[in-house]
């Protein structure tokens, strides 16, 4: 058994992650501006399909935590590859609304039980560099998406979307034997989890309460559960702004503002390639800049970093309603590394407000948090682009994630 270091099982779970999401962000990039080779159409059939993974996630979260909690970490990682590898294939083998939505539902799932392994993995490592930790995994998961938008858009413009798609799950399958690298974690692992005196008396009240229902469990503290819901619905307006509208629509304001190709100094480049293009130094920023924003909430306090960012999203968004490709190339990436410095502070926040046997539920919450932005971005982005237009959207998330920073001023003082 390998005797790994606190970074080094992080990283190893986190490379795991990295790879299997890969299909994902690869869809993410293509999907708005080939709306016609998957067989959908700019409505909400396209956010259903983008969002559904997020939309599963809601119950599959708590599920994951359970799962943890009994068989530890390889058993479910190893099932959760392979099920990312016949989502990643599903994407490119079928068209229609159907399939595709099943694909993502199945996708959703394994996410669950990667992105709950590898909380609980940094969770046990230790407070005093918790942020570190969540940077490090951050970077690494984001590595995989950076390939992705890079790589994937120009694989489907050279040979096309079945390929494509086909040689990322080749890669994805790869992974594998990284999950026996893996120290086994988790209670078959034989280490206990710490005493928690934040939630106890949690399961001595009887029934299900309304904090037990938005946080995974419930403190006897209103000002601690306060803290907590400021967190959890700050990681929703961020996700639900970046993740569920800017970055599932891109590609589609790029076609409308170029069309099929942008002409580059005489070199046509085809939508699908700029969108990744464009996306990819936001990626990038997420992988160099996650273990150093993590150091810096480590060091200055997590309230210091988010007060910096979160403005940053909200007027990023804003400024997105009359770019033309020059102003995204710069805009969009600023917008990602502003979200990577809040997304690493806030997952060091709920760490540091959860703690025991509830971790884990705790953990999963507000994961479902985020995952519910994420849902109803997509969703909302593409019912309303009829309704209000493109550039509105764009009005709308910026406002959603200065509710966010308002409300964890106000609870986290």
């Amino acid at each position: 058994m390998f005797n790994t270091t606190p970074r080094r099982r992080v990283s190893l779970t986190a490379t795991i992650l990295a790879v299997s999401v890969m299909g994902d962000s690869m869809l993410y990039g293509v999907l708005p501006s080939h709306l016609g080779d998957f067989g959908l159409t700019a409505g909400l059939g396209a956010g259903l399909v983008l969002s559904a993974n997020r939309w599963v996630r809601l119950i599959s979260n708590s599920w994951a935590a359970s799962v943890y909690n009994r068989f530890g970490l390889r058993i479910p990682l190893m099932i959760s590859v392979i099920l990312a590898m016949v989502t990643t294939v599903s994407y490119g083998l079928f068209e229609g609304f159907w399939p595709l939505l099943v694909a993502r539902i199945g996708w959703g799932i394994c996410f669950s039980i990667q992105i709950i392994s590898l909380y609980m993995v940094v969770l046990r490592e230790g407070e005093e560099y918790r942020g570190t930790l969540m940077g490090v995994y951050n970077s690494l998961f984001r590595f995989g998406s950076l390939v992705a938008v890079i790589v994937g858009g120009l694989l489907v413009d050279t040979v096309g979307i079945r390929m494509a798609f086909a040689m990322v799950a080749f890669v994805t399958v790869s992974c594998l034997p990284v999950v026996l690298l893996i120290e086994e974690d988790g209670p078959s692992s034989g280490k206990p989890l710490e005493s928690s005196n934040v939630y106890k008396g949690n399961k001595d009240k009887g029934g299900v309460d309304i904090w037990t229902m938005l946080l995974g469990a419930r403190s006897d503290k209103l000002t601690h559960n306060l803290k907590l819901l400021a967190v959890n619905y700050t990681r929703f307006t961020n996700t639900f702004a970046v993740s569920g509208i800017v970055m599932a629509t891109l590609g589609l304001l790029i076609r409308h503002r170029i069309g099929e190709f942008w002409d580059f100094g005489g070199l046509m480049i085809g939508a699908a390639t700029l969108t990744g293009l464009i996306l990819a130094p936001g990626w990038a920023s997420e992988v160099g800049l996650s273990i150093y924003f993590g150091r810096m909430s480590d060091r200055f306090g997590r309230r210091s970093v988010l007060l910096i960012c979160l403005p940053v999203v909200v007027f990023g968004s804003l400024a997105l309603i009359a770019a033309n490709v020059s102003v995204l190339i710069l805009v969009v990436p600023l917008i990602f590394a502003a979200t990577t410095a809040g997304k690493v502070s806030l997952d060091a926040l709920a760490g540091d407000l959860s703690s025991g046997a509830d971790r884990a539920l705790v953990m999963s919450r507000y994961a479902t948090w985020a995952d519910l932005g994420a849902a109803l971005g997509p969703v909302a982005g593409y019912t309303l682009i009829s309704v209000i237009g493109l550039p509105a959207i764009y009005t709308l998330s910026g406002l959603v994630v200065a509710s966010g920073l308002v409300f964890y001023m106000v609870t986290n003082k």
